[in-house]
């Protein structure tokens, strides 16, 4: 069966992008306010901030925002990456449709994604305990078995031959804007039945608790079919052979 579909022209939950950035803001925050000095004549466009770090700086931190809706710029750490889109479809459709009623402005709307990591970066020396037999195994291969909490297991791209996992636990929030840009650049879509077992398992990360899409056998010893599907699942997405 396959794990991975061509993925549709609406961006949609399981959709694979090449490159979106993660941020983390760090202790101690430091605010960016921009600066009224000007740069002598002739050295080009240039802006330039003044950093407030706090606490040490608050008295000076004058009208602040953060604890507005409006906010503040603050310097964070940044990287790039290759994400796992995940919010639901039916909440793309409705924020979409609200920057429409705004002239395309998206202002500080933002949709949720996943870090994906190689699996070959994971040192072959790290173990964890195998929930089941209790001793300690390659955390690769805890993955590969969908048996680490926190690591959803993703089978080589189509047409690549590099293994990945989806770092659930680092679920962020990124600006619309970034998605909207990379539409055409998605690797690949998850089918929905890799959609129904990676929200499965990001249920079981946030929640410790787990969901199951498969039969599951009774203390009778007869097996209870249970069909559960996700809403705002891309059912018209065409699977790769």
């Amino acid at each position: 069966m396959p794990f991975y579909a061509h993925p549709t022209e609406e961006i949609s939950p399981g959709d694979i992008f090449p490159e979106i950035p993660f941020s983390v803001t760090l202790a101690p925050t430091k605010v960016a306010r921009q600066s009224g000095w000007n740069p002598p004549a002739g050295r080009g466009p240039a802006e330039f901030r003044r950093i407030f770090t706090l606490p040490r700086d608050q008295a000076e931190l004058a009208n602040s925002q953060l604890r507005t809706q409006q906010g503040e710029d603050v310097l964070a750490n940044m990287r790039f990456g290759k994400a796992l889109f995940v919010t639901w479809g039916s909440e793309v459709e409705s924020t979409l449709r609200r920057v429409g009623e705004h002239a395309g402005r998206v202002g500080k709307r933002s949709w949720l994604a996943v870090p994906i990591f190689s699996l070959a970066d994971i040192p072959e020396a790290n173990t964890e305990e195998d929930p089941d037999t209790h001793e300690r195994v390659p955390l690769r291969q805890l993955i590969r078995s969908g048996k680490a909490r926190d690591d959803f297991y993703l089978p080589p791209f189509p047409g690549q031959q590099e293994e990945h996992y989806a770092e659930l636990r680092k679920i962020t929030s990124v600006g619309i804007q970034y998605f909207m840009d990379a539409r055409a650049e998605r690797s690949a879509t998850l089918t929905p039945e890799s959609l129904n077992a990676m929200y499965s398992h990001l249920l079981w990360s946030l929640t410790r608790a787990e969901l199951f899409f498969r039969p599951v056998r009774c203390e009778c010893g007869r097996e209870v079919p249970i069909d559960i599907r996700f809403h705002g699942q891309n059912f018209d997405a065409e699977p790769w052979e």
